[in-house]
């Protein structure tokens, strides 16, 4: 017999965690944060020098570019093409999505004083000290990809740090986060672990939404949040298939 109910569907109220969270492209982890990142949020990942946060970096905006969203990279410690190369090795195809969904924003070429690589179309900042053409460079992208939803990686602010004042990088980390949130931007901004003064950090985190913690204790590699959602550190390991937890 016809029924004269509506068709089953979300409960009112209840939100769909796939239009209001970006997954981090690390399963586990997206259980523990109740379906990743929330969107439009600014997150600060720490962790000691190395490849981890790049490899954690890679796997999030993978995920984003297999879910059908927009990329941008901004790299102030590599170059575009060993980023890709990198990824390649844990099976993150970056390289096929650039100039299409991925977009990189070099501001490390500069430095080497090599010129643009021939073929690229790549956004070229003039080195890591050039913070407007940066910002220029973050809002031309983000006009770009449009109203798609969109995953950052901003490596590093670090190295921001190392060519410019702690004031002139506070004041890019609000100005850019703020625009970035009203993009409706997930973005993840790196800083390395032991590098900076403890007030430099304490204003870094203040300025974004939520702090990523990975520690490395000998051979054990931990992940934690600095709020409710994570507290208890989560052990993880670094395999064929990027980071996964253990």
């Amino acid at each position: 017999m016809p029924s004269d109910l509506p068709p089953m569907g979300p409960k009112a109220g209840i939100e769909d965690e796939a239009t209001v969270r970006a997954s981090t492209g690390i399963p586990k982890l997206d259980l523990l944060l109740d379906g990743g990142f929330r969107k439009g949020r600014n997150i600060l990942l720490i962790g000691p020098p190395g490849s981890e946060k790049t490899i954690f970096g890679m796997q999030f905006l993978n995920s984003a570019l297999l879910a059908g969203r927009r990329a941008i990279y901004v790299t102030t410690d590599l170059a575009p093409a060993s980023i890709e190369s990198m990824s390649s090795k844990y099976g993150f195809d970056l390289a096929s999505k650039t100039g299409k969904s991925l977009a990189f924003i070099d501001c490390y070429t500069w430095t080497l004083g090599t010129g643009a690589p021939a073929g690229r179309k790549d956004t070229l900042v003039s080195g890591p000290a050039a913070l407007n053409d940066l910002a220029i460079g973050i809002g031309q992208a983000l006009a770009e990809a449009g109203d798609a939803d969109k995953c950052i990686a901003i490596h590093s602010v670090s190295t921001l740090l190392l060519y410019n004042s702690p004031d002139t990088v506070f004041k890019f980390v609000q100005f850019t986060g703020a625009r970035l949130k009203s993009a409706n931007a997930t973005t993840l901004f790196f800083l390395e672990d032991g590098m900076h003064d403890e007030k430099v950090v304490t204003t870094i985190k203040h300025l974004t939404d939520k702090v990523l913690v990975m520690r490395q204790e000998k051979e054990r590699w931990t992940i934690e949040t600095e709020d409710e959602d994570l507290p208890v550190p989560a052990d993880f390991t670094i395999g064929p298939n990027g980071i996964e937890l253990i």
